[in-house]
């Protein structure tokens, strides 16, 4: 017989949050360094690493993976378009051969590397202009899907929330795990805005991570309340307020799980 105050306590503790937090990494190439890459890694579940082709040189993928090791954090290929100079900030219109291949390159580099360290790749997250161009375009997105498929049935596609992302895992038969910002417009549909910029002021980012805690709504930009499924939220090192925004995020979701376990922490099959 099981005691009424095991019963009560139990009941008195709060509900485990299966809520990943990632952050970008190795995103330095050559002689430019990103020497804040690594101040969001206390707080985070899920690392998405460089894999030459926006940015990150063999060096400085190599010192991301060991350090992500070091916290034993998720990893994931952080995929953009071939363009060093502009750090994969501009799109590119290539074919959907093409642009499967520079998927397929990038996810075996960082694999290759991965390997060293007995490591595996658990996601692929697109970096930048690939990341707006997948979120807006469907076949864009399908693409990635099926290069992703074709690598590794079994990763797991990180992509802006919405139904592109959906669409596209269903068309390769892959996981998706829906993404939100903290510091971004959305759109009534729980999309994002890419037209606006993002948002520097720490109380909007800290009411957009309690109102998706409580019910899994973000605000939207006509000041009302859109639902939105997601999985994993996405810490932007670039914002001067990036660490105040991340310890917020780790006071509120003390224990945030990679991506593969958010997908079916909800399911009970950790409990």
């Amino acid at each position: 017989m099981i005691p009424l105050s095991s019963i009560k306590k139990e009941q008195n503790q709060p509900k485990q949050l299966y809520i990943d937090l990632n952050c970008d990494i190795g995103q330095s190439f050559g002689v430019y360094k990103n020497d804040l890459e690594f101040s969001l890694l206390p707080y985070v579940s899920s690392v998405n690493i460089s894999c030459g082709c926006h940015a990150g040189d063999p060096t400085t993928i190599m010192n991301a993976l060991k350090i992500a090791k070091e916290h034993n954090l998720a990893i994931g290929a952080h995929i953009g378009y071939p363009d060093i100079q502009g750090f994969g900030y501009r799109s590119m219109k290539l074919s959907d051969e093409e642009l499967q291949a520079v998927v397929l390159y990038q996810i075996g580099a960082l694999s290759s590397l991965a390997k060293s360290y007995n490591l595996v790749i658990e996601h692929i997250r697109p970096h930048g202009a690939l990341y707006k161009d997948a979120a807006s375009n469907l076949d864009i997105s399908v693409s990635i899907a099926k290069a992703i498929a074709k690598f590794d049935p079994w990763l797991i596609y990180v992509g802006a929330a919405g139904e592109n992302l959906n669409k596209a895992g269903e068309a390769a038969d892959i996981r998706v795990a829906p993404e939100v910002y903290l510091d971004r417009k959305y759109n009534f549909a729980g999309t994002i805005d890419f037209e606006v910029d993002n948002v520097v002021d720490i109380q909007y980012s800290i009411s957009q991570l309690e109102s998706l805690i409580k019910d899994s709504t973000l605000k939207n930009n006509q000041n009302g309340k859109t639902r939105v499924n997601f999985k994993t939220i996405h810490l932007n090192m670039k914002s001067e307020i990036s660490i105040e925004i991340a310890k917020k995020a780790k006071q509120l979701i003390s224990h945030p799980v990679p991506v593969a376990a958010a997908l079916i922490g909800n399911n009970g099959w950790l409990q």
